[in-house]
């Protein structure tokens, strides 16, 4: 019996992400991957995203309207700046979160809405599904950033490849063919 409610457990929290992405996804919705990223990763995005950064560096987030989707939030910051004030346009919030001791992790999310999102610094972790467009660069060779590997990424269900070395930018669009 033990067995049967374990794999209608698992089948159940198998089930739910799918269920999900078919109700909030859409048609041209695309998706961005990046792991073990070094360097800066930006996102103008509808849709959701989730991540994490695990070393120093930081994440800002732009809901250019509040009252739309679930919102974003962050955990494990170590100073978190709202820039919210009257000389945004109405209705703009932003916040920033600092990691610069590199010992915690920040994870943070934005969850079906418009987001403008970058994430700069190392042990950059994130999924994204939405339309929009993301810019990448990594690290490269920098000496100013620790060691020379600064991550993969892949976009639009593509292969996995290293971060760009110089700014570089990407539709976040349906991958083409079946």
């Amino acid at each position: 019996m033990r067995r049967l409610i374990s794999l209608t457990v698992l089948a159940i929290a198998l089930a739910v992400p799918a269920v999900g992405y078919a109700v909030a996804g859409g048609s041209d919705d695309g998706t961005l991957s990046v792991r073990a990223g070094v360097g800066r990763v930006f996102l103008n995005i509808t849709g959701t995203v989730v991540g994490r950064l695990g070393g120093n560096g930081f994440i800002r987030v732009t809901d250019p309207n509040p009252n739309e989707g679930s919102g974003f939030d962050f955990t494990g910051c170590d100073v978190t700046r709202d820039l919210s004030d009257s000389t945004r346009d109405l209705g703009d919030s932003t916040l920033i979160c600092k990691s610069n001791n590199g010992k915690g992790v920040v994870r943070f999310r934005a969850i079906g809405g418009n987001y403008r999102i970058t994430i700069q610094g190392s042990g950059i972790f994130l999924s994204a599904v939405g339309h929009g467009y993301t810019t990448l660069n990594g690290a490269g060779n920098d000496p100013t950033w620790p060691g020379t590997f600064d991550g993969t990424y892949s976009i639009n269900d593509g292969p996995y490849k290293s971060l760009p070395d110089d700014l570089h930018p990407f539709p976040l669009v349906a991958p083409t063919g079946g």
